[in-house]
């Protein structure tokens, strides 16, 4: 095995050629056929030779010893003339050369395959086969300036086409990408004569992806409909177009000329074999797997950069997934939104009774003074922030009493000085709502100016400015309590779902009775959440877990009052969501050949395992 290959192919073309009778030749034809490697051909064809030589030897020796020469000469030609194993019959050539060509040695079949496919030259009566110039110009008819830019356009196909096209698109291209590198590399073959069993062995690879490029009858479409568009986005190569386009149709055409590739690459076969071998036979022994539909097939560099973006995609698609369940879960359980995606304040009739009945002397508890109050807002905020003083801050700064008017006791749900920022401000804004209506008590200002002034309506009266500026910093302090408080009762409810599935520890559960220490994401019960209040406004009988809910409710609805927008954002922050999934769904199914998975389901095994 130390011979070099360019030996081995001299070995094997001398071997071949040693004369053998048709029975032993159809052999040595059907070996050759089982490897592509030059190594292991010359020894399949040793293997049959040696094979033969053992059964003609055996077979001499039982003869008579007295039987002469001439009578085994005889034998053996007799022998020689035994009918060949049945192969696939051949088209007929017709009367005249053909009949003279098999009666001297010739094959009628070549002769013809040659005149139809213009790829083989034949001798007289068809005897000396071997390959056609036009072969060779099939190889080398494409011009250094079209190779080079058709090379360039497919390589940025490879390493870019992934991010644009579906995986089906991208395996046609790169496997038309390998043909034809592989093609044009072939050219090199002709500078000097070889032997047509050399081409066969050194264009296999060249074969494979030319039978799978074949394989799809829309491989053209799909390479001229993206590839060009490809080349368009990139700056340097789109100059270069009209070279690619003609590259790429050269490559795409090999099967509308005369010679036809097929034809060529059969033509190997054929001087090789020296019978007519169909494409069929050659796709059979190729045995090529179609392209890939659903799974990119790239180098590992892409297929890694693909598996990367999708792990990426999905966590987006969770992470919006989860944002929009979120969001609306906001929505039903603090806002009241009619089909129309109308929110409803109907609630603050409540709110402004229950602060009129305790807080407003007796002659100014009428239907009118608390119609004039809720169409103002520098007034209606007024009264909001009053009431939530006077109803809610005891539980945030102190003891509450829990249990019924008779059986009572003080607890501490909240850490000292956890809300005191929160209290703070609302003192402060209190301050300064109570300055302004002092100052300023028969200025009259509606929710027409307010929604006016606040829809990009420009503003020049000071006194409005100041107001405006008073109500934003207000609606932007609300939205901000109304999150802290959200996330302890979204903790709550995410601690009452764990214990509803069983899956609480001890910690968790000791929570019932623990003040709330800080504000953060963690599953943790609300304090003596299911115990009643005792106190002398509207929160008398109602559980804690009802008053921090009522609580977060009413700063978001008051936030979405006085436009803060990041509270209004939020609000409508779902049809945005809608938007980015549809997006990242889309480019999931691109990337992946398959639906993303509903979350419930992700994590269930697909049918493939």
């Amino acid at each position: 095995m130390s011979t070099s290959r360019t030996d081995a192919h001299k070995v094997f073309a001398d071997l071949y050629r040693k004369t053998r009778s048709p029975e032993h030749q159809q052999k040595i034809d059907e070996v050759i056929q089982k490897s592509n490697d030059i190594f292991i051909r010359i020894d399949l064809m040793k293997k049959v030779d040696e094979e033969f030589e053992q059964k003609k030897k055996e077979e001499s020796d039982k003869k008579p010893e007295g039987e002469d020469k001439s009578s085994k000469s005889s034998q053996s030609s007799s022998a020689s003339k035994t009918a060949p194993k049945p192969v696939k019959k051949q088209p007929d050539a017709g009367p005249g050369l053909g009949f003279l060509a098999n009666l001297f040695g010739g094959n009628a079949n070549i002769t013809k395959f040659a005149k139809d496919t213009g790829t083989v030259e034949v001798g007289f009566l068809g005897r000396n086969s071997k390959i056609a110039p036009s072969v060779e110009r099939l190889f080398k008819a494409l011009k250094e300036d079209q190779i080079i830019s058709t090379l360039q356009a497919l390589r940025l196909a490879e390493s870019q086409g992934w991010r644009h096209w579906r995986p089906l698109v991208y395996n046609v291209v790169l496997n038309f990408n390998k043909f034809f590198n592989n093609f044009i590399s072939l050219d090199s073959l002709f500078i000097d004569e070889i032997s047509p069993e050399i081409f066969l062995n050194r264009s296999l690879k060249m074969q494979m992806y030319y039978a799978r490029h074949l394989s799809r009858n829309d491989a053209r479409d799909i390479i001229l409909g993206h590839v060009p568009e490809l080349v368009k986005k990139d700056e340097k190569l789109s100059v270069k177009l009209p070279s690619i386009i003609s590259g790429l149709n050269y490559g795409l055409n090999l099967e509308n000329g005369r010679p036809k590739l097929t034809d060529a690459i059969r033509a190997f076969y054929v001087v090789s074999n020296k019978k007519v071998i169909g494409w069929e036979e050659i796709l059979d022994s190729l045995n090529v797997p179609p392209i890939n539909e659903t799974k990119f097939q790239g180098s590992p560099d892409i297929t890694k950069e693909v598996e990367t973006t999708l792990i990426k995609l999905s966590d987006d698609i969770l992470t919006r997934m989860n944002k929009k369940e979120e969001l609306h879960g906001l929505r039903q359980r603090y806002f009241k939104i009619d089909d129309n995606g109308k929110i409803s304040f109907d609630f603050l009739n409540g709110v402004v009774d229950d602060y009129f009945a305790h807080h407003m002397p007796e002659n100014m508890n009428s239907a009118a003074f608390k119609s004039s109050y809720k169409g103002m807002p520098h007034k209606l905020i007024h009264i909001l922030l009053r009431d939530f003083q006077s109803c809610y801050t005891p539980l945030l700064e102190g003891t509450v009493k829990i249990g019924t008017k008779n059986h009572n006791r003080d607890v501490l749900v909240t850490q000292p000085g956890l809300f005191k920022t929160e209290i703070e401000e609302i003192n402060n804004l209190l301050r300064q709502l109570d300055a302004f209506n002092k100052k300023y008590p028969s200025f009259q200002y509606t929710f027409s100016n307010f929604n006016q002034n606040t829809s990009g309506g420009s503003v020049e009266d000071q006194i409005t400015v100041n107001l405006l500026r008073l109500l934003a910093e207000a609606s932007a302090f609300m939205g901000k309590f109304a999150e802290r408080i959200n996330v302890l009762v979204e903790n709550h409810l995410l601690a009452k779902d764990y214990e509803a599935k069983g899956q609480l520890n001890e910690r968790v559960l000791a929570s019932k009775e623990k003040v709330l220490e800080e504000v953060k994401v963690l599953h943790r019960f609300l304090p003596f959440y299911d115990s009643t209040m005792v106190s002398g406004n509207r929160l008398n009988s109602k559980t804690l877990e009802y008053v921090f809910v009522d609580m977060a409710q009413l700063l978001f609805n008051y936030a979405v009052i006085y436009k803060d927008k990041f509270t209004v954002n939020k609000l409508t922050a779902h049809r945005k969501l809608d938007a980015e999934l549809n997006a990242l769904k889309a480019e999931y199914e691109r990337l992946s050949g398959k639906t993303f998975d509903d979350p419930q389901n992700r994590f269930a095994p697909s049918e493939e395992q």
